[in-house]
């Protein structure tokens, strides 16, 4: 006969000489209750989280009340054990329901199952040894289930990809997964084709690295590592948004003043301003007198028109803007003769 397993011996951490000099007091911590001493009164526990007491935390009383709850609930009295055992960490077996159930008598089901997991097969087991047990069981039957059908299993796992996206991005991947790369690579390049290899690289690099971090990142699983990557390859091929404010600044710094007056009369020129409005505070007729008409004076262009009188400008008719710029042209050109000549 095998040795049966030993119960586990709890260490105690204060003196028996101290508790009894001492009127210490055990609650409840459901109903408040405070009790001289948890033997009698508390269920035992072997659950690592007890394990410094021994007892479970919440008295007989409560217990029987919390079973009676989960049963009206639930409307079964194995599904409020179980619920039971998944509260209070206790294992839960159906071969000790079963032995509680033909046992049943005037103790309440729920403390008489208590006792029977005390037992020395099912000592030091939880709730935790429960669920491990329950993953045994399912990948068993998922192995039994692959040994009967195999081939119904291999017809749901991969659909047929084109053979021109397995070269392009490599062998390996998934059917999800390439079309995957294949949408983040459109939307990359917006349909275009790459030609220069070395970019068409970076690109591929990038959606890899992308669909990658999204599927980890859904799985759970660490995403350091691949983000850095990812910026990294951004930062060479300049797709950052702070590389493209940083360039669309240096274009506007860079472009001359002349560039953007041309570009804003060709788009969007100033129109014409209303009679009454036209040069309100004389610029104009300042500029034509004090320069306009005194270089035209020293370089001997004498014009005669009505609008000279108007203005009271010697000898010069410069009120208009066609007058004016063709007056300042042929003022320079005479200027610059003349400085050549001499």
């Amino acid at each position: 006969m095998a040795d049966a397993p030993r119960r586990r011996k709890l260490e105690k951490t204060t003196d028996d000489s101290m508790l009894l000099q001492t009127s210490q007091k055990f609650y409840c911590c459901r109903c408040g209750t405070s009790y001289s001493r948890k033997k009698g009164y508390f269920p035992v526990s072997h659950s690592l989280m007890y394990r410094g007491s021994g007892y479970l935390p919440v008295c007989n009383d409560c217990v029987e009340d919390m079973y009676e709850q989960y049963r009206d609930s639930l409307g079964d009295d194995k599904e409020a054990m179980r619920r039971m055992c998944m509260k209070l960490d206790l294992y839960w077996n159906e071969d000790i329901y079963n032995m509680v159930e033909r046992t049943v008598g005037v103790n309440s089901r729920i403390r008489n199952y208590i006792g029977k997991t005390n037992l020395i097969r099912y000592i030091d087991k939880t709730f935790d040894d429960t669920i491990a047990e329950g993953n045994a069981l399912d990948c068993q039957r998922s192995g039994a289930i692959y040994q009967e059908h195999p081939q119904a299993l291999d017809e749901i796992e991969e659909t047929p990809v084109d053979q021109k996206i397995v070269d392009f991005w490599g062998a390996g991947f998934t059917s999800d997964f390439y079309v995957e790369l294949e949408r983040r690579y459109q939307d990359w390049t917006n349909g275009v084709p790459v030609v220069e290899p070395s970019e068409r690289s970076l690109y591929k690099q990038i959606c890899i690295l992308e669909a990658t971090i999204s599927r980890d990142s859904a799985q759970g699983k660490a995403i350091d590592k691949n983000v850095n990557a990812l910026n990294t390859l951004l930062g060479s091929m300049n797709l950052k948004p702070a590389q493209k404010k940083e360039g669309a600044d240096a274009a506007v710094d860079g472009t001359p003043f002349g560039v953007w007056i041309r570009k804003w009369e060709n788009t969007k020129p100033i129109p014409e301003p209303d009679p009454e409005l036209k040069d309100v505070d004389g610029i104009v007729r300042y500029i034509t007198v004090w320069f306009l008409g005194h270089l035209c004076k020293m370089l001997g262009i004498r014009i005669h028109t009505a609008s000279c009188m108007k203005m009271k400008l010697p000898r010069c008719a410069l009120n208009d803007l066609n007058m004016r710029t063709k007056m300042t042209k042929q003022c320079l050109t005479t200027f610059s003769v003349r400085t050549r000549q001499a």
